[in-house]
């Protein structure tokens, strides 16, 4: 039952630990508890009810019972909107086929569109529709009992997973948060240490990548608090103020190292600010060593005032350095301050803070409409193709493989290539083929009553539950427990043939199948097309920033530009160096661009009319910069916009030593540096020669 790879069972057999025996036993028992009240209730397939145990199964308690809760709210949804379709369409069985591939592809487009855990519930609407729709679409008569046969089913077995897995041994996702956090506290605490003590390395980069993935974990972590079986949850509203300061982090610090980089380059990082760098770096790296930042803030205060309209390059790299460096330290001070309330969700904190995590709208999150219209498209040609050839040939089980053709689409639409996850169910359904066969016509013919079935299921499906419970063979340890339950399809009394038997594994393979060659025709697009995709929506939102056509805060622009970073790093694990080149491939650039333009269309006001006109070409041309290369055309930058910049920066140095002039400096000397990294450095405007 255990899947041999390259290096066999026992390096899987390394991975198995309590946690993972405890998960199997329980999916275990919840099969057990499920298929006994379908025998007591005479339900028809009890075997849905143990099917359904498997895909509700997780190893955190929090995900599971929001899984749940979505599963059952999906199926009433998908069972209902039969209900109304199929006897309408009497008359018109094509037209009743159609509505439901209709209905199907919908459910698809809109779950890849929305990246919530609510995504399930409609993913699940759309599969379950299918599975009643088509079996009634000649036989419309049977919708009903079929609506509410396949909803009793899949809900008793929603249901009892979610019980046993919140009562034996649950493994909170508060208690999986608050050991993700403590590791990415000292992970980004040891990565700012690094990036302030020395140059920019790959290591470094890689880092930064990496973090702001498990940042975007950790937000997706804090989504199951509400359904969790902690005792004590941690504030959102604060968890979410925290996810918020520490994907600040990430556009603050590499927008330092660069400032650092640039300084280093003309030989001209002031002593002051160096030994100040190396104060703040040891900080990081020993918790202990204490740093007075009023101190810090008074000396860049001084800097920044000692600026005039004709303070040379390093004077403004060092003025941007200085306020990045202050941002970074109080962002870092709310990062500590917040963590603890983690730990402790009874405790208000300071006022400060409470002002931190006021109800705040939802965490923006990147969609790409594109990909969802085009998994809405494949699964309805699927779906089609597979209804044609059930028609063509009058296939008894024909109405079984659509249905899972749509099972196909619907679960795997939102992965690059969906086809991927299709190929592992098909492989555990022929797997499961010989296990199957001999259960059918040799164990169970031979078994009598409730106990003695349940004792001959435990040696196939307790490995499997294993092999569902280790990171790196989950998927195939589902796909395992799809293709046994289904094909076993355990009825209220034994009636099994070799026909039946044959052409319901037929079915599950043909459709399973039929949903990966459309879809490898359609819809696979590989990890650099993907990477690409995103980097390319990344420098849309550029250019619409920069137009005006979009007004994000800098915590909305920061969360949409993480999450693609986040999505952005397994993408380009996958793929080959030459597919994504990695002078391009840096939306974490991106992210600190972005942040440099909201900063500087936030002063616009404080200008005269000429730098408002300045400004305003400044910004006509970054937008039309980032249109072209995010479609593609990647083209050289001129000079004359180059010197839009800098005049751009005269006119913010003689706005005076208000807050706006300081942040305008940061702003402008950041999309310098963004836009021309290897330009000659700005010289003022010589002064007007008095007569």
């Amino acid at each position: 039952m255990f899947v041999r790879g390259a290096k066999g069972p026992p390096a899987m057999l390394k991975n198995v630990g309590f946690r993972e025996i405890i998960f199997s036993v329980n999916c275990f028992i919840a099969v057990a508890i499920a298929l006994f009240i379908a025998f007591r209730l005479n339900f028809t397939n009890p075997w849905w009810a143990m099917i359904m145990v498997y895909l509700t199964s997780q190893p955190l308690s929090g995900t599971l019972r929001a899984k749940a809760i979505y599963r059952i709210l999906g199926t009433l949804i998908g069972g209902i909107a039969m209900l109304v379709i199929i006897p309408n369409l009497v008359d018109a069985p094509e037209l009743a086929a159609a509505a439901v591939i209709l209905w199907v592809a919908l459910c698809v487009y809109a779950s890849v569109l929305d990246r919530t855990p609510g995504a399930y519930a409609l993913a699940v609407a759309g599969f379950t529709a299918a599975l009643v729709g088509f079996p009634t679409v000649l036989d419309p008569d049977s919708v009903f009992d079929i609506a509410i046969a396949r909803m009793e089913e899949i809900t008793l077995g929603t249901l009892s997973a979610a019980l046993v897995h919140s009562l034996i041994f649950p493994r909170s996702a508060v208690s999986a948060f608050l050991a993700k956090q403590a590791v990415l506290i000292t992970d980004t605490r040891r990565w700012i240490s690094d990036g302030l003590a020395q140059a920019p390395t790959p290591a470094i980069e890689r880092e930064q990548r990496r973090i702001a993935a498990d940042v975007t974990e950790l937000a997706t972590l804090a989504l199951a608090f509400p359904y969790d079986t902690a005792a004590q949850r941690p504030n959102r509203a604060a968890m979410r103020a925290l996810d918020e300061q520490l994907v600040a982090m990430l556009p603050r610090l590499s927008g330092i190292e660069d400032r650092i980089a640039a300084l280093r380059r003309y030989g001209s990082l002031p002593d002051e600010v160096a030994k100040l760098i190396a104060e703040i770096s040891r900080w990081f790296a020993q918790p202990q060593i204490g740093i007075e930042a009023q101190d810090f803030r008074r000396a860049g205060a001084a800097i920044v005032s000692a600026t005039g309209p004709q303070s040379g390059w390093a004077d403004l790299l060092t003025v941007s350095l200085v306020v990045r460096l202050d941002e970074l330290i109080d962002a870092w001070q709310r990062c500590l301050e917040l963590s603890k309330l983690a730990g402790h969700p009874l405790a208000v904190g300071s006022h400060r803070l409470r002002t931190i995590f006021a109800p705040r709208a939802a965490k923006p999150l990147h969609r790409d409409h594109g990909i969802a219209a085009l998994s809405a498209l494949t699964a309805a040609f699927a779906m089609t193709v597979g209804t044609v050839f059930w028609i063509a040939t009058a296939w008894p089980n024909g109405d079984e493989a659509v249905g899972f053709v749509a099972v196909a689409c619907s679960l795997f639409a939102a992965l690059d290539d969906p086809s991927l996850g299709m190929l592992k169910f098909i492989i555990g359904t022929v797997g499961s083929v010989p296990i199957v066969a001999i259960y059918q016509f040799g164990i169970l013919p031979a078994i009598d009553g409730y106990t003695a079935l349940m004792i001959s299921l435990a040696p196939a499906l307790l490995p499997i539950g294993i092999v569902m419970a280790i990171p790196k063979y989950a998927s195939m340890g589902l796909a395992l427990a799809f293709g046994f339950s289904v094909q076993l399809a355990i009825q209220p009394t034994y009636s099994a043939d070799m026909a039946t038997f044959l052409n319901s594994s037929i079915a599950v393979v043909l459709g399973f199948t039929v949903g990966v060659a459309v879809t490898r025709l359609i819809r696979a697009l590989g990890a650099q097309t993907a990477a690409r995709r995103l980097l390319r929506a990344g420098r849309e939102d550029l250019a619409d920033l920069a137009d005006g056509n979009i007004s994000p805060t800098r915590a909305e622009w920061t969360s949409r530009m993480l999450d693609r970073v986040g999505l952005l790093l397994p993408r380009m694990r996958q793929a080959a160096p030459r597919d994504v080149d990695p002078q391009t491939a840096d939306a974490l650039h991106d992210l600190r661009t972005g942040i440099n333009l909201i900063d500087l269309k936030q002063v616009a006001e404080s200008l005269t009319e000429r730098g408002r006109k300045t400004m305003m070409r400044v910004l006509t041309g970054a937008a039309g910069h980032f249109r072209s290369f995010a479609r593609g055309r990647q083209q050289t930058l001129s000079t004359d916009f180059l010197r839009d910049i800098d005049v751009l920066i005269g006119d913010i140095l003689v706005l005076g030593s208000g807050s706006d002039r300081t942040k305008g400096l940061a702003a402008i000397v950041g999309l310098r540096r963004d836009l021309y990294p290897d330009a000659p450095p700005y010289i003022p405007s010589p002064l007007p020669v008095q007569a």
